[in-house]
C-alpha cells in the first residue's frame, strides 16, 4: 500500500518511478489481506495518554481524500456500515475506563478533523459515538463474555477491491516502471550518493542508478534497512496473521469488533464482502530477528481448512450469525507480514504492542525508509513521502 501510493503520488508531481515487488504481482501481503480498519483510535484503550490516536488520527481523515485521487472513485461502497466495539470480558480495560476512553477519542478525532478540513469517511460528531443499550446489545452477541458495546463512528474499508483498483492505476501509468518477481537485498551507495539496488530476479541482480530509494517494504524492511547501516532503535515484532475472508449474501452479519485484547472481528462491508479474524487462531508466526521467521507461515491447504474452522467456530461463540455463512463457498484463508515498533502479548496491558505511536520515516540522504505501522496511514505517509522528495 506504501510503495504504490508513493510511486502514485511521485508521478504526480511528474517524477517518473521504478517501483519493485517480490511477488508475482503488486499488492499480494498485508496489504491486501487485512480487515481495513482506518483508524481512529478506539482499538488503542490502553494507550490513556491518546499518543496512538493522535498520531493515527491524521491518516485516517487523509485516507478517502488519497486514494479517490488514485482511483477515481469513491470509496463509499467498500465501507462497513454501523461498526460496533465489544467490550470482552476479559479485555485489558475495564468498562470505565473504555467508555472514557472512547468519549476522548471521539472528541479528539472531531476537534482535529475540524481544524485540518479534513472528510472522514463517518459523522465525526462526538455524540454519534454511544453505549449500546441491553437490547442493542443482544442484536449484536450473545455471549455472556461481552460486557458492553458501542457503536463509534470508525470504520473500515473492504481492502481487496481497493487493492485491486490502486494497482489498475499504477499499470496505467507510463512512468511507472514495474519490477515484480524482483526480491530486494540490498543497497549501496555509488559515487556522487547515487544508489544501487541488488536484487534477486529472473532479468538481473542490479538496478539502478536512482537519486532516491524509498524503503516501503512491510515484510522485510529492517533487513534492507541494515544492509545501509540502519536499525530499529526499539525492540520491534514481525508478525504473520491469516483470517478468512469471502464474499455473498451475508445480510445479517454485524460489523464487530472485540476489544481490547487478543480477540478477533467480523466485517460486512457494502461491496458484500466479508472479512473474519480469530487472533488467537490467525497468528501463525511471531519474531523479533532482523528476517520475519517466513518458515513457519506457509499457508497449506490444510493449514487454511484448520484455521478456517477454527475462525467460524471461535466467532460463532460471540456472533451467532456468523454461522450462516459457514458454509459459503467464497471463503478463503490469506494473510500477511506486519510490521511494528512493540513487542509482548496483546493480553498483557503492559505490552507496547498497545501503543502504535512509534513508527518513523527514518531519512539518510537519498535513502528513505518508511514503517508503514497500519494500512490506514499508508496513502497519508506516502504523500508526505512524495514532498519530502519533490518539495511539494
Amino acid at each position: 500500500m506504501l510503495g504504490v501510493c508513493t510511486a502514485l503520488e511521485l508521478v504526480r508531481r511528474g517524477e517518473s518511478v521504478s517501483l519493485i515487488e517480490g511477488s508475482s504481482e503488486l499488492m499480494q501481503g498485508a496489504s491486501r489481506w487485512n480487515e481495513g480498519k482506518i483508524h481512529l483510535g478506539y482499538l488503542y484503550a490502553a494507550d490513556t495518554e491518546l499518543g496512538t490516536a493522535e498520531r493515527l488520527i491524521p491518516g485516517a481523515l487523509a485516507f478517502s481524500r488519497l486514494v479517490e485521487r488514485h482511483i477515481g472513485r469513491a470509496l463509499d461502497e467498500f465501507c462497513t456500515i454501523d461498526d460496533n466495539f465489544m467490550l470482552h470480558r476479559r479485555s485489558v480495560v475495564d468498562l470505565e475506563s473504555f467508555t472514557a476512553y472512547a468519549g476522548r477519542v471521539a472528541q479528539l478525532a472531531s476537534g482535529m478533523a475540524a481544524r485540518s478540513g479534513e472528510t472522514y469517511l463517518s459523522d465525526l460528531s462526538p455524540g454519534v459515538v454511544r453505549r449500546l443499550s441491553p437490547s442493542e446489545l443482544a442484536q449484536v452477541s450473545c455471549s455472556d463474555e461481552v460486557v458492553a458495546g458501542f457503536r463509534v463512528n470508525e470504520v473500515s474499508v473492504s481492502t481487496v477491491p481497493i487493492a485491486d483498483l490502486l494497482v489498475e492505476a499504477v499499470r496505467a501509468e507510463p512512468r511507472i516502471d514495474v519490477h515484480v518477481d524482483t526480491w530486494v537485498e540490498s543497497v549501496r551507495r555509488l559515487d556522487g550518493d547515487r544508489m544501487e539496488i541488488r536484487a534477486r530476479s529472473a532479468s538481473g541482480d542490479e538496478l539502478g542508478p536512482f537519486d532516491f530509494v524509498v524503503n516501503a517494504l512491510w515484510e522485510g524492511r529492517p533487513a534492507v534497512d541494515a544492509t545501509l547501516g540502519i536499525v530499529p532503535d526499539a525492540p520491534w515484532s514481525h508478525r504473520f496473521r491469516a483470517a478468512v475472508f469471502g464474499r455473498g449474501d451475508a445480510s445479517q452479519l454485524p460489523s464487530a469488533v472485540l476489544v481490547t485484547g487478543p480477540f478477533g472481528d467480523v466485517k460486512r462491508y457494502r461491496d458484500g464482502r466479508v472479512y473474519l479474524s480469530w487472533y488467537p487462531v490467525g497468528l501463525l508466526a511471531e519474531g523479533h530477528e532482523i528476517e520475519p521467521p517466513r518458515e513457519c507461515a506457509i499457508l497449506s491447504p490444510e493449514r487454511n481448512a484448520r484455521i478456517q474452522s477454527e475462525v467460524l467456530a471461535a466467532l460463532t461463540g460471540y456472533f451467532p450469525a456468523v454461522a450462516g455463512v459457514a458454509t459459503n463457498p467464497s471463503l478463503e484463508v490469506h494473510g500477511g507480514w506486519v510490521y511494528a515498533i512493540g513487542q509482548g502479548s496483546l493480553a498483557d496491558r503492559a505490552s507496547t504492542l498497545h501503543r502504535r505511536d512509534r513508527f518513523v520515516m527514518s531519512v539518510d540522504r537519498g535513502y528513505i525508509s518508511v514503517d508503514t505501522a497500519k494500512y490506514s496511514i499508508a496513502p497519508w505517509l506516502a504523500e508526505r513521502t512524495a514532498r519530502l522528495i519533490v518539495g511539494r
